[in-house]
């Protein structure tokens, strides 16, 4: 998939997910094999209802058939309790909320309470009450955990 589309792709979600009163959290495009498959992931404070992403997903259809040339199946979603943080925006969404943050040294995984963040570093609270800043540049992935929390 080149980028034009997938960017276009993502403009029409971001556009039509503001139609319906939700955020446009992440979008993801998998194109291996002869089917493609197009996951829309949407958010809005006090949580997503399934009829949220039923009116999305028929929002979308059309435009979708227009941009998309290949056969592909679309799934319009929540992105759950235990979300992936990928952006900016999605960790200043998770802060107070429990997190697991896996580091780039393979072996360093840190769970704790997301106090804030700046422009460099994310500082998460641990079980001990500690405060450790954690350069961004050091996360390799990070996720919240409130249904699993320490």
């Amino acid at each position: 998939m080149n980028s034009q589309l997938e960017g276009a792709v993502q403009a029409l979600a971001e556009q039509v997910a503001l139609e319906h009163g939700v955020e446009l959290y992440w979008l993801e495009i998998k194109t291996s094999g002869p089917r493609w498959q197009v996951t829309v992931y949407i958010e809005r404070a006090g949580g997503v209802t399934i009829d949220d992403c039923e009116r999305v997903s028929r929002s979308l259809e059309e435009p979708l058939d227009a941009l998309i040339e290949h056969s592909y199946e679309l799934e319009v979603s929540s992105p759950g309790i235990d979300r992936p943080l990928y952006t900016r925006r999605h960790y200043e969404l998770a802060v107070g909320k429990p997190i697991e943050v896996r580091l780039w040294d393979a072996a360093a995984v840190m769970k704790g309470w997301l106090q804030g963040l700046s422009q460099d570093e994310l500082w998460l609270e641990d079980e001990s009450g500690t405060v450790v800043p954690i350069p961004f540049a050091a996360v390799r992935s990070a996720q919240v955990i409130e249904s699993r929390f320490l």
